[in-house]
């Protein structure tokens, strides 16, 4: 009976989790929001702030409307994960424009806070609204723009200093943006900076050519432009990836990076290490002398 009771736990152990199962759901004009048991606080929020997410996505590309958004709200990681297949673990949400549908990971994303609800919405709207520009326009949206775009007008979901920027920077080292056109790395390091050079770039476009710089790359897709043409048309035929790393060495001069690596932990690192060899350096003068007072006490007992 004993071994019985062992085998019957070790199978409960080894069964997987039950699925989240998302059996509510809210409605509004323009979105409907499914959760699970325990999400209703979750979902009242989002269907308050959907309104001016949605707004915002569409007057930052100038279009005039959307389509119904599903949004999705996962109380787990798990259920999110299940749902996504997207394992990457600092995700927040994800945005399937074919579907006009939005899973947001609740377990992470927070009501207040710098990681929460209403940057997040804002962020996967900006996504839904370019998978609009590209049924529409036929012309894909390179990925860098994209997020460059979403990044920008959330203000992002991460915050701190750019620190993988800076060092890419001046390095030499930051992302052809044919590279990041169709996909991100999955390795975080490569992943942030992806991230912030896509919004450093969507940056500088704004500040180069004006606040309507975006529209205009998009009304130009519409009009049948694949998104190099139009990018060159709003940029005047500059060498756009050339004039983005002038601009950031501007912005992120060399002694950023050196502000950067000689944080204060570094810095209390450093000192340490110069105090050990201001030591040595003592220690073997110390010797030295010691040495040459037995050498001359040796000789003259000698002489004597």
């Amino acid at each position: 009976m004993k071994r019985l009771f062992i085998i019957l736990c070790l199978f409960l152990l080894v069964l997987p989790a039950a699925a989240e199962e998302l059996n509510r759901a809210s409605e509004a004009p323009g979105v409907i929001v499914r959760y699970s048991d325990g999400g209703r606080n979750w979902a009242a929020r989002t269907l308050k702030l959907f309104p001016h997410a949605n707004e915002q996505a569409l007057s930052s590309l100038g279009i005039a409307a959307n389509r119904r958004v599903s949004i999705h709200l996962y109380q787990t990681t798990a259920g999110f994960q299940n749902a996504t297949r997207f394992k990457l673990p600092d995700t927040l949400g994800v945005a399937i424009p074919s579907a006009n549908l939005i899973v947001i990971d609740c377990s992470k994303t927070e009501i207040h806070g710098p990681n929460n609800l209403a940057l997040t919405l804002k962020h996967e709207m900006v996504h839904i609204a370019f998978g609009r520009v590209e049924n529409r326009s036929g012309h894909r949206v390179p990925l860098w723009f994209n997020e460059g775009v979403a990044c920008w007008l959330s203000g992002r979901v991460y915050h701190g200093e750019q620190v993988h920027l800076t060092q890419a920077v001046n390095t030499d080292s930051l992302f052809p943006l044919s590279e990041i056109a169709g996909g991100f790395p999955t390795a975080r390091y490569e992943r942030e900076l992806a991230y912030q050079q896509s919004e450093a770039a969507v940056r500088f476009i704004v500040s180069r050519y004006g606040s309507l710089a975006i529209k205009q790359i998009v009304r130009l897709m519409e009009q049948g432009q694949p998104f190099e043409q139009a990018l060159g048309k709003v940029t005047m035929g500059i060498d756009f990836e050339a004039a983005l790393k002038d601009h950031l060495r501007r912005e992120y001069p060399v002694f950023a990076l050196l502000r950067t690596i000689f944080s204060l932990f570094t810095m209390m690192a450093f000192l340490a290490i110069l105090a050990w060899v201001i030591y040595r350096i003592r220690r073997r003068r110390t010797m030295r002398e010691w040495k040459k007072e037995e050498e001359s006490i040796y000789t003259d007992d000698y002489d004597y």
